[in-house]
């Protein structure tokens, strides 16, 4: 709950230029720069990195917050985006 409760009602806004944007909600994602992200990217991709395995042909790289998928086909990346 704790948790929940950190992570939710956090607002943004976009500068281009000086010109800054309205205010929006930021409805799902981590917080960049938290200590805590890492971990929980981590469990987050963990299933993606284990069903990229049934998949011949195809490979994950994980580094930091940064995923890489290869496929042979786009059927099989497409395979690997919903599954």
């Amino acid at each position: 709950m704790l948790l929940e409760s950190w992570l939710s009602g956090c607002y943004a806004c976009v500068k281009w230029d000086n010109v800054w944007s309205c205010e929006f909600n930021i409805e799902f994602g981590l917080r960049q720069g938290s200590v805590l992200s890492p971990f929980l990217f981590s469990i987050y991709v963990d299933n993606l990195a284990k069903s990229c395995s049934s998949f011949i042909g195809s490979f994950i790289v994980l580094y930091a917050d940064d995923i890489l998928l290869l496929a042979p086909t786009v059927n099989q990346l497409q395979k690997l985006l919903t599954n």
